[in-house]
């Protein structure tokens, strides 16, 4: 259904028929939709990735940020379904707590030195004061928690988010919508 939608969308009534007319067009066209369908839009892995924080917070509080990475790696529709499903969530967060332990412990035993997982968490916990302070104002109980779920971006983005506060704005927003669909959904 939603391919026929995006293969109809635009086009006038002789270009469909066009593409109804030849196979090799119609099967290109039809490809380029499916692609489009799974390359996820990054506003859909954004809001799936705060749910995912909140939901993974719950359950391994210590390294949230980075068994959420982790899990955002996984299609789309697999994440929805941890979302739903919380005995799967806590099974893959077991999984990927695990994995990310052995990760860290191997990599010392690497002769390049790597920025330590400390330094980065003090830098990403500075940016956190940074980013608390500008949101507070707004969302005085939630402030906390928003800034948890912001800090799961990447460093390079947190960065941009600090520097332009109409994005920031619309991250917190972002963030507090589905700090509020997660609440509904508990109670």
């Amino acid at each position: 259904m939603r391919v026929t939608d995006i293969l109809a969308g635009d086009r006038t009534n002789t270009e469909i028929i066009d593409l109804l007319k030849s196979d090799t067009l119609l099967e290109e066209n039809v490809e380029k939709a499916v692609a489009s369908l799974s390359e996820p839009d990054s506003e859909v892995r954004e809001s799936l990735g705060m749910a995912l924080f909140h939901s993974v917070s719950i359950l391994e509080s210590e390294l949230c940020a980075q068994v959420t990475g982790m899990l955002l790696e996984l299609p789309i529709p697999t994440i929805t379904q941890l979302l739903n499903n919380e005995e799967a969530l806590n099974e893959a967060v077991i999984k990927a707590r695990g994995e990310y332990l052995k990760y860290i412990q191997n990599e010392g035993h690497t002769d390049v030195p790597l920025a330590s997982p400390i330094t980065l968490s003090k830098e990403k916990e500075e940016l956190g004061e940074v980013i608390y302070e500008k949101i507070v104002s707004k969302y005085p109980q939630e402030a906390a928690k928003l800034t948890g779920m912001l800090l799961q971006m990447d460093y390079k983005d947190l960065l941009r988010v600090i520097a332009e506060p109409e994005l920031l704005k619309k991250k917190a927003e972002l963030a507090f919508s589905v700090l509020r669909a997660e609440g509904e959904q508990h109670h």
